[in-house]
């Protein structure tokens, strides 16, 4: 991409970065959805072995230290993704403004 000038260039680079950023928080969030689900299951066929209920297996494990991190790990993660999208949405809109500024 041609940039009009430093000032665009600076701004396109920083989105850029902040959305890599983003990426990567969203990609926690998930690895932290996933480990949510897979105790979930793992509760429950630990559950169903002495059969007790599933009701029973999601009860225990929504209560457990490890349940309770994976979702807070994953509402953490899904605001940071927020911000930096958010700020790298601030970015490029500031390259665009800069960019039909200096054309004009």
């Amino acid at each position: 991409m041609r940039f009009e000038s430093e000032a665009e260039k600076a701004a396109m680079s920083l989105a850029e970065a902040l959305d890599e950023k983003a990426f990567a928080a969203m990609r926690e969030a998930e690895d932290a959805a996933k480990r949510f689900q897979m105790g979930k299951q793992r509760t429950r066929q630990l559950f169903q072995q002495k059969g007790l209920s599933r009701a029973d297996a999601d009860i225990r494990w929504s209560g457990s230290t490890d349940a309770r991190k994976a979702l807070s790990d994953n509402g953490w993660y899904m605001q940071q993704a927020v911000m930096y999208h958010s700020a790298a949405a601030a970015q490029y809109a500031r390259a665009l403004y800069l960019r039909s500024s200096e054309t004009t």
